[in-house]
């Protein structure tokens, strides 16, 4: 078997960019050359690995059996050359990682210019989701690195973590809000009030999961909540009066602008921790470990404090 590490590198590119066009444009390759790598890795995995009657783009039986195997292959080869260049004195490779947007706001950059700093030849990619995509794309090798709240608790019990940080939720609220009055707001004051928060907008819950349990205990807020998972959704809403919003503090940070204020929560016993997560069971390649070894040196954001042992 003549098998090329580049068609497997083209046919998971197709995948993660969801489209022949969109990887083409990517791995800055013309359309007709991505699509003979597909075909000539079909051809010598005697299958065929995408649908290509099917739109949006859809694996077949067997490509959704191989994707996984073909990620670990190219995850090998990484790591043998990075292996290498460590042996030569020099770190180099490319690192993805995923995160949560107001951490790759107001925490990521200074890690990435401290890493480039010290290993030039690195070079970072991060992508933005919600905890299901972070999840999903660190189990599907899409990336090797995560920066993801430590709650809820990962499916995946292979999952392994270094704490970075806690950080408290704060309410938003639009300038001129009775609210704003005060210098903190109690959990009482949320009675009767429209809440929008960060959370799963498809559970059957009031607020997202890092905030409801306190505030659903206490029966302190009325069920016609807003769930979103962006925070710049969250503050365009309280910004134009749909509501009061419940968020971490870094979130708040990162959308804070004219027309919205912040007040910290009195007595909300609900942090978000943060850590930077990888997979146990899988090889990192000294640009992951580089990468690791920055965020965990890096100072913690301000505003968040360490997170107490357990």
């Amino acid at each position: 078997m003549a098998l090329e590490l580049a068609w497997l590198r083209t046919w998971v590119e197709v995948v993660d960019a969801g489209g022949f066009t969109r990887a083409a444009e990517q791995m800055h390759l013309s359309q007709p050359r991505v699509s003979a790598h597909i075909a000539s890795l079909e051809r010598e995995l005697g299958c065929s690995l995408i649908e290509r009657r099917i739109r949006p783009l859809t694996l077949t039986d067997d490509g959704r059996a191989l994707l996984s195997r073909a990620r670990a292959v190219l995850a090998a080869a990484d790591e043998l050359v990075t292996a290498r260049q460590t042996d030569r004195g020099t770190i180099s490779g490319n690192v993805s990682v995923a995160s949560f947007a107001s951490g790759s706001s107001e925490f990521l950059p200074g890690v990435i210019t401290e890493l480039r700093e010290k290993h030039p030849e690195i070079h970072v990619a991060v992508l933005d989701g919600d905890v299901a995509f972070i999840e999903a794309a660190l189990s599907e090798r899409r990336v090797s690195v995560a920066l993801r709240p430590v709650r809820p608790e990962p499916h995946d019990h292979a999952f392994t973590m270094r704490p970075l940080w806690r950080e408290p939720f704060v309410m938003l609220a639009p300038t001129g809000h009775p609210l704003l009055e005060k210098s903190e707001v109690d959990l009482q004051d949320f009675v009767n009030q429209r809440v929008i928060t960060i959370g799963n907008p498809l559970a059957n819950t009031v607020v997202g999961y890092e905030a409801e349990v306190e505030l659903s205990i206490k029966d302190t807020v009325a069920p016609y909540g807003t769930v979103s998972h962006q925070p710049t959704t969250l503050g365009a809403m309280v910004r134009a009066g749909h509501g009061i919003g419940i968020i971490n503090y870094l979130g708040a940070v990162m959308i804070q602008r004219e027309g919205m204020e912040m007040r910290p929560i009195h007595n909300l016993n609900r942090y978000r921790d943060v850590g930077i997560w990888w997979h146990s069971q899988r090889p990192l390649g000294a640009a992951a470990q580089a990468f690791i070894r920055a965020v965990i040196r890096a100072p913690r954001p301000e505003g968040t404090t360490a997170i107490p042992p357990l």
